[in-house]
């Protein structure tokens, strides 16, 4: 499953109307993951490390570590989807 992951995704429709923020991420296959935020001014690019479990990312920021479990599904249209404190979030596959 996590070959499926791989590649860069984002961010094009969430749940949660106050989250307007330019994300996209990038899956490795040696285990890494860019988080990346525009901030207009500015990109905030968060190196993380991913594996699955299940329906389950679990990342970690090597710099802080603390592990955290993301629940996700692969959709039949293609697009990630992602659940986080209760509200989804979908991601489509960029080139």
């Amino acid at each position: 499953m996590t070959s499926t992951l791989v590649g860069r995704w984002l961010l094009v429709e969430t749940e949660d109307p106050s989250d307007t923020e330019d994300v996209s991420m990038e899956f490795r296959p040696d285990g890494s993951l860019d988080y990346e935020i525009d901030l207009g001014n500015k990109r905030q690019i968060m190196k993380l490390t991913y594996r699955v479990e299940s329906d389950f990312i679990v990342s970690n920021q090597p710099s802080s570590p603390r592990e955290d479990r993301t629940r996700f599904a692969l959709l039949p249209d293609g697009r990630l989807e992602l659940e986080r404190d209760g509200k989804r979030l979908w991601y489509e596959r960029v080139e």
